[in-house]
C-alpha cells in the first residue's frame, strides 16, 4: 500500500488509541499507521529536506487536528496522548473511517477553522481555503506556511495554559525584551506577581535610569474568556495612580468590544497609551520573535542571476 495522507492516518491512530492502555506514545501511534498501511522499509524511512519522518510529519498533522476536535488529549508527559469520550463516541460513529470532511463536523474544530477564517489579515486568504488550480509554486508555499503557523500559535496557546503563573511570568518578560522594550540586565525588566500590586503586574524600564518604563497586566485566562471593561478600566485607573504613561495588557484570553472600546477612548482622551495583545496576538508575537520556538527547516528560492549571465 502506498505512504497514507495525513488525514487518512487519523482513524488507525484514534482507533489504537481505544483500546486497553490509556496514553500511547507519538511514535506507537506512528509505528500502528505503518503497520495498518503495510508500509515499506524504504516508505517508513522517507524523509523531508528537514529530516524529519514523512511518516511522522503525517501522523503529526492528523494528532494536531484530533486534537482541535476534541477527540484526544494530551497528557503530563511530553509526546503522549489518549482518546476522550468525545473520541469514542465520534468513533463508534465512523467505524468504516474518517478523513477530514467528518472532521469538519465536529462543533469545535469547525470553530477553530472559523476563527482562523475570521482573523484573517484583510484581503488575505484563509488558510483554509482551496486553492485556484493556476495557483503559483509561491501561492502553495505561502498558503502552507499560514497553515503551518496557524497551527503554531494554537498549539503554543495550549501548552501555556497548562503551565503555571510562573512561566507565563517568565514568558511576558522574555516577550516583552524580545519586542525590544528593556534588556535581560538586572532591574530592567521585572515581571511580578504579587497581592497588593494595585493593577500592575510588572514594569520593564525603557532607559537605564527608569525615567521611562512600560507597566504590564498579564492575565493567563482560558481562551474562550474574555477580559471585559472593568479590568481594562482598572488597568487604566493603576497606570494613571503610578503616574504611568505606557501600558500593557497581555492575556491567553480575549478582549470584549467594550473593552477594546474604552482602551482607545483612553487613549485619545489623556496622554496614556495602552495597548492590548489578546491570545492571538500574543501567539504570533512569539513566533515572530522566536519566542518559545525555533526554526525547524529553512526552504531557499533560488533564480537566475541575471549579471552573471550579462557578463
Amino acid at each position: 500500500m502506498a505512504m497514507p495522507t495525513w488525514d487518512q492516518t487519523m482513524h488507525p491512530a484514534l482507533e489504537l488509541l481505544a483500546q486497553e492502555g490509556g496514553y500511547r506514545t507519538v511514535k506507537e501511534l506512528r509505528d500502528h499507521v505503518s503497520d495498518v498501511f503495510l508500509m515499506t522499509p524504504e516508505e517508513r524511512s522517507e524523509l523531508l529536506k528537514s529530516g524529519q519522518l514523512r511518516i511522522a510529519n503525517r501522523v503529526g498533522w492528523g494528532i494536531t487536528d484530533m486534537h482541535k476536535a476534541g477527540l484526544i488529549e494530551r497528557g503530563e508527559k511530553k509526546g503522549v496522548y489518549r482518546i476522550t469520550p468525545e473520541g469514542r463516541a465520534f468513533l463508534m460513529e465512523h467505524k468504516g473511517g474518517f478523513g477530514l470532511a467528518e472532521l469538519e463536523t465536529v462543533r469545535s474544530f469547525k470553530e477553530w477553522k472559523d476563527g482562523y477564517r475570521d482573523r484573517k489579515p484583510a484581503g488575505e486568504e484563509s488558510v483554509f481555503s482551496g486553492l485556484t488550480a493556476d495557483a503559483t509554486p509561491e501561492d502553495l508555499m505561502e498558503s502552507s506556511l499560514r497553515q503551518i503557523n496557524s497551527a503554531l500559535a494554537n498549539d503554543l496557546l495550549d501548552r501555556i495554559l497548562e503551565k503555571d503563573w510562573v512561566f507565563f511570568e517568565h514568558l511576558v518578560t522574555r516577550l516583552v525584551v524580545a519586542l525590544g522594550y528593556g534588556d535581560l540586565s538586572e532591574g530592567s525588566s521585572s515581571v511580578t506577581k504579587k497581592s497588593g500590586d494595585e493593577g500592575i503586574d510588572g514594569v520593564v524600564r525603557l532607559d537605564r535610569l527608569g525615567l521611562d518604563s512600560v507597566y504590564i497586566q498579564a492575565k493567563r485566562w482560558a481562551s474562550d474568556r474574555s477580559v471585559g471593561r472593568p479590568d481594562v478600566q482598572g488597568f487604566v485607573g493603576a497606570l494613571i495612580g503610578h503616574g504611568a504613561s505606557k501600558g500593557l495588557f497581555i492575556t491567553t484570553a480575549k478582549f470584549s468590544k467594550e473593552a477594546r472600546a474604552y482602551a482607545e477612548e483612553s487613549m485619545r482622551s489623556s496622554n496614556i497609551s495602552v495597548v492590548l495583545v489578546d491570545g492571538d496576538a500574543l501567539a504570533n508575537l512569539m513566533i515572530e520573535c522566536n519566542v518559545g520556538v525555533g526554526v525547524k527547516t529553512v526552504y531557499e528560492i533560488k533564480a537566475v542571476d541575471s549579471d552573471f549571465f550579462d557578463l
